[in-house]
């Protein structure tokens, strides 16, 4: 089996050949402790330097006095949380991952090519100075020029001016490069929002990277779902979080509310590895969860979510997505071999012998307001056929007019009359509609296709595909998109 693209290729996700929390951490990254007090020496005087920097600054000093402040100085410009959460173990952990994807690329080569149609979708939600990303930038630049990945990057901040910081750093760092890496901005995202993360579409990323964005969160097995729904099945979650730390940095963050446990004020409220463990088991949905803890008492955990059918389905993101098909519903047919393969629970079908119209447009209706995604595969046309049993082209012209091409063109009515917030993907598929020199042309329902065209200039963008299944003259079967 083949396919030919005769229109704009379909967008592959990667997170198929993502690699595993092990396979990430063997690839020369170290777990370095760092429980002696000696080791944390360095860091805490640069600490130390930044917050009495701080303080001197608030002091109403004259001219004179000012060289105080000079005496207080940092290496760059990083702030109080950057100094023990470093960037080298960030940089490691994409390097491990980039170079494993280039690994898969070379592999790849003698199957399909290239990475082309490929996309790697990734969510940035951190804190830290714009900077700090430039290295990753460079690895997803250098990754993508080498093997034609597309690459998305969703950077999140909160601070409008941050944001605005970083889009301006990162547009001067990649100018003259690669346009198949983009970055989208937002400043919308909130953790700690549900309603907000109900404007996301389900599952819509490969890789989530957070750092130190769950410290103190009072609602913590929540916000670790909410990150889980945003994960395609395989995917990575990337967390960097302060784990067990030496005894002077209460000193040092004892006025912050969340330094504290909401339980019980003579304890941190940070978790060890092994509670941040247990916490990712007990939301389901991760099969393999790693962890290594850097020179700096920050912690990476890298958790992959599950690809297993059975486990999918019981989690909620799933169970907000349907699948509805439009297809002779038997043990032989098409569309059951079909639903059998998807790994949802929620499906519904509809049979061509029995299902009116009538019932079509209230059950689409109660069920886009029902289910965040819905998702819509209209096969009715290969069971034409069945239905042209005499062999009669008038009367097969007669009923794709009448059933076939009515019942689509209210499947879209029905969808903009809603006006769902995520409208549904449709995929048409037809039947040796469209022309192709090394197949037969079933001509009676070419103005199908002509139908399903108009729809796609109409219809939300790339939210509609034609499929159309062929077979060869030597009997090899095809599909022309």
């Amino acid at each position: 089996m083949k396919r030919v693209w005769t229109d704009s290729p379909i967008i592959k996700h990667i997170s198929h050949l993502l690699p595993s929390p092990n396979q990430i951490l063997n690839n020369e990254l170290n777990s370095i402790s760092n429980q002696d007090l000696i080791e944390s020496i360095e860091p805490f005087n640069e600490l130390a330097a930044y917050y009495a920097q701080m303080a001197i600054k608030h002091l109403d000093l004259n001219q004179q006095h000012h060289p105080l402040l000079n005496i207080y100085t940092l290496s760059g410009e990083k702030n109080g949380l950057d100094i023990f959460l470093g960037d080298d173990a960030i940089e490691q952990i994409f390097h491990s991952i980039c170079e494993y994807l280039q690994l898969q690329y070379e592999q790849q080569q003698t199957k399909d090519n290239s990475f082309e149609n490929y996309q790697l979708r990734i969510f940035w939600l951190t804190d830290n100075d714009c900077s700090d990303i430039l290295p990753i930038l460079d690895l997803l630049l250098n990754l993508s020029q080498q093997t034609g990945l597309l690459i998305d990057l969703h950077h999140a901040d909160s601070d409008p001016i941050q944001l605005a910081n970083a889009q301006q750093t990162f547009n001067t760092h990649i100018t003259n490069q690669t346009k198949k890496l983009s970055i989208i901005y937002d400043e919308t995202i909130d953790l700690y929002d549900s309603k907000i993360l109900e404007q996301i579409p389900v599952e819509p990323f490969d890789i989530i990277f957070s750092s130190n964005q769950l410290q103190g969160n009072q609602d913590l097995i929540n916000s670790l779902v909410d990150l889980r729904r945003l994960l395609v099945h395989n995917g990575l979650l990337l967390l960097l979080e302060l784990v067990h730390v030496p005894l002077y940095f209460d000193l040092i963050f004892c006025f912050f509310d969340q330094w504290w446990s909401s339980s019980d004020d003579n304890n941190r409220a940070l978790n060890n590895i092994q509670q941040w463990v247990i916490l990712l088991e007990q939301i389901e949905g991760f099969h393999i969860i790693e962890s290594t803890t850097n020179q700096n008492e920050s912690t990476f955990i890298i958790s992959q979510k599950t690809i297993s059918k059975e486990i999918l389905q019981r989690l909620d993101e799933r169970k907000n997505q349907l699948w509805l098909i439009f297809i002779k519903d038997d043990n032989n047919s098409f569309g059951h071999i079909l639903s059998s393969l998807l790994p949802y629970s929620n499906i519904r079908i509809f049979d061509i012998r029995h299902s009116t119209l009538d019932i079509i447009c209230f059950g689409i209706s109660v069920l886009l307001t029902t289910y965040k995604q819905v998702s819509v595969i209209f096969a009715w046309q290969l069971d034409q056929k069945l239905l042209n049993e005499n062999n009669d082209d008038d009367l097969a012209l007669k009923q794709n007019e009448e059933l076939i091409y009515g019942t689509l063109s209210r499947i879209f009515q029905i969808i903009k009359k809603s006006s769902p917030y995520f409208y549904p993907f449709v995929y048409v598929l037809t039947d040796h509609v469209q022309f192709n020199n090394n197949s037969n042309l079933n001509i009676t329902a070419s103005p199908f296709i002509g139908l399903g065209r108009s729809l796609i200039t109409e219809y939300e963008r790339n939210r509609l595909k034609l499929i159309d299944r062929q077979t060869s003259l030597n009997n090899e079967s095809i599909f022309i998109l």
